[in-house]
């Protein structure tokens, strides 16, 4: 859970999303939906039954029309968290799969305190609906129960699970990537699949220590945890520069793809605390901002 003094940082800050969506409830945020907000929109040609009171008179006295005033509607932000749970996230201490629960629950704190709706997924060998769209500051206590049922299994399908979110989700929304991006059938076609529905994305990269600095040197026999598949090999200082040389590429392709897709990105390790992660990291890419 949260710390209060935590929860009370978090107050201060919004989710960042340049894009309009359209949403479902009144909310603070500038909507595709025309309604009652302060913004000006457009005009349209007077229908029996309009309220009068946005009728535009100069319309009137220049071209003999009654024309209607429209705003631009103030609607919540929809905002998606997907949780990859397959086992490659259960590695490290504290384990990638704690660390990105922990990060959902403190930006869906941030998005239930401005009134924006959230929508929570697993992902693994397939897409898993884990708890309905909520709304508002009331409902986060769902948030926090639902977070503590998620627990590793599967393996690794991240593609297949993006496509299928593209393709049964009704509506475009925010979607934040919690994942260690160690997928088979990679991360591209999934992605591209979410960008050619208008989604915003954001990849948050998790990695653990021992990801980053490989074990001692020595005799090792290593086990993938996802298929079982196991191989004797014998760590040296050519095998530690060439493992980190890969990681290094891995991390470089991946935030190079985000960068010419228009993604945000962000790399973290798991040493690194929620807090500064949230309030520095990703206050620092624009994911979130400061309202106050």
């Amino acid at each position: 859970m949260l710390s209060p003094e935590f929860q009370s940082k978090l107050e201060h800050f919004r989710i960042q999303c340049r894009k309009p969506f359209r949403g479902k409830f009144r909310g603070e945020r500038r909507s595709l939906n025309r309604g009652t907000g302060l913004e000006f929109a457009d005009y349209r040609l007077y229908k029996h039954g309009d309220d009068l009171r946005y009728l535009d008179w100069n319309a009137y006295a220049r071209l003999e029309k009654l024309y209607i005033k429209l705003f631009q509607a103030d609607e919540e932000l929809p905002v998606s968290i997907l949780i990859d749970t397959s086992q490659s996230m259960a590695f490290g201490d504290p384990t990638k799969l704690t660390y990105a629960k922990q990060l959902a629950e403190a930006l869906g704190y941030i998005a239930l305190a401005n009134s924006d709706r959230v929508t929570l997924y697993t992902v693994s060998d397939h897409l898993n609906h884990t708890l309905p769209t909520i709304y508002g500051k009331s409902q986060y206590s769902r948030l926090q129960k639902a977070l503590a049922t998620i627990k590793i299994g599967g393996t690794t399908q991240l593609s297949m699970c993006l496509k299928q979110l593209a393709t049964s989700q009704p509506q475009a929304s925010v979607v934040i990537i919690l994942s260690d991006y160690l997928s088979p059938d990679g991360y591209i076609d999934g992605i591209n699949a979410l960008i050619g529905r208008e989604f915003a994305l954001t990849l948050i990269h998790i990695q653990c220590t021992e990801e980053i600095e490989p074990p001692p040197m020595g005799e090792w026999r290593l086990e993938d945890v996802e298929t079982g598949e196991t191989k004797e090999i014998t760590i040296s200082e050519e095998t530690v520069a060439h493992f980190q040389k890969r990681n290094k590429e891995f991390c470089q392709n991946l935030s190079r793809f985000c960068t010419e897709k228009g993604i945000g990105y962000d790399r973290i390790s798991t040493d690194i605390s929620i807090e500064t992660m949230v309030l520095e990291n990703l206050q620092h890419i624009g994911f979130i901002q400061r309202k106050y």
